[in-house]
């Protein structure tokens, strides 16, 4: 990268499965004092709404009408494990939050990006070739993030290597 990022999006997940993905993130807000935003790609359903919605109860969609989750925030939503990932970075002294999204595919990634303002967006490499259930899942490619979110793309492997694209 040219420029240090001042906000990153960082893919994540509730199983640790991206740890990897955190791990890098957080040393790249670290290194740049850069805002983080972990992107739970779990939150994300086809049948559900991640965060109260208009047909939620009176005053429950109030709670959460944010962008950027705090740890506190999450475990109202019932993201207990997005929580503590914010609060490891917090501990690190990351300005971090968490986002819930309504889907995972490329275009709400892209979407985010734009209206946060994120200069990096951070995924696994296993989103290279997400195969058949992945896209029956609606999990984004790398590739096409790429072409739709018009910013730097750092994608991590198991191990913690890093490429810039």
């Amino acid at each position: 990268m040219a420029t240090a990022p001042t906000l990153i999006i960082a893919y994540t997940s509730e199983d640790g499965r991206y740890n990897a993905v955190v791990e890098a993130a957080e040393e790249a807000a670290r290194a740049a004092a850069a805002r983080l935003i972990l992107f739970d790609a779990d939150a994300a359903s086809r049948v559900s709404e991640p965060l109260p919605s208009n047909w939620s109860g009176e005053g429950a969609r109030d709670l959460f009408d944010r962008d950027a989750l705090s740890p506190d925030e999450l475990e109202a939503a019932g993201r207990h494990a997005i929580a503590e990932q914010v609060r490891h970075a917090r501990d690190q002294g990351i300005q971090a939050f968490g986002w819930l999204p309504k889907s995972k595919d490329a275009d709400a990634i892209a979407a985010y990006a734009e209206r946060e303002g994120a200069d990096l967006i951070v995924l696994p490499s296993a989103l290279e070739d997400p195969g058949l259930m992945g896209k029956l899942r609606g999990e984004a490619s790398v590739q096409e993030a790429a072409e739709k979110a018009h910013r730097p793309l750092a994608v991590v492997d198991e191990d913690g290597n890093i490429e810039y694209r």
